[in-house]
């Protein structure tokens, strides 16, 4: 997939507020920015729940889930996907952090992670193939708009700590954790 354009192009600013959000996690649930003040987070987008890089993604933050818990930190996965789906991709990779719906797409606009790609004639065959429901939001025969892969690290005031815009998922994870023990470590929001 080629990246054409952010859908807006927003940029948050390290050390600035971080816009309100609404999301449902597969209980229906509301999380709200409010709810997590007081400890960091970790929000991390991503484009499809079972594809291939998306479940080393949520495995790698699965893998280090325990060691940000130790430094009391939530994390939250973020895609355009349902619940069902959510809950399925949850179960199947045995995630112990909510998966989250962002129901009008509005946080990923607010957090300028959601962007127009074009596909070429394999990404096209492969996602009616294997993501029919994803493959629906195809138009102009080539396009679709979905994730930006990105994870942002938030301190216990709702300020942002850190960023990763466009990310490959392998490795990510360990990052996200060591940003975390060097933001802790020297008490920045925390």
């Amino acid at each position: 997939m080629e990246l054409l354009k952010y859908l807006p192009e927003v940029n948050i600013e390290v050390g600035a507020k971080v816009p309100n959000f609404y999301l449902l996690d597969t209980n229906d649930k509301k999380l709200t920015d409010r709810e997590l003040s007081g400890k960091p987070a970790v929000l991390y987008f991503y484009p499809i729940d079972s594809s291939s890089g998306c479940t080393l993604q949520a495995c790698e933050f699965r893998d280090v889930y325990d060691e940000l818990q130790e430094l009391d930190c939530a994390v939250y996965g973020i895609s355009p996907d349902d619940k069902d789906s959510h809950r399925e991709f949850s179960n199947n990779n045995k995630l112990p952090f909510q998966l989250c719906v962002d129901p009008d797409q509005n946080m990923m606009r607010d957090y300028g992670v959601w962007a127009e790609y074009e596909l070429n004639e394999k990404e096209i065959d492969m996602l009616k193939q294997n993501f029919p429901a994803v493959a629906k939001r195809i138009f102009d025969g080539n396009k679709i708009r979905s994730v930006v892969r990105s994870t942002f690290l938030i301190d216990k005031n709702g300020l942002l700590i850190r960023k990763w815009v466009n990310v490959r998922p392998q490795g990510h994870a360990s990052s996200v954790k060591d940003q975390l023990n060097k933001s802790f470590n020297f008490e920045i929001g925390f």
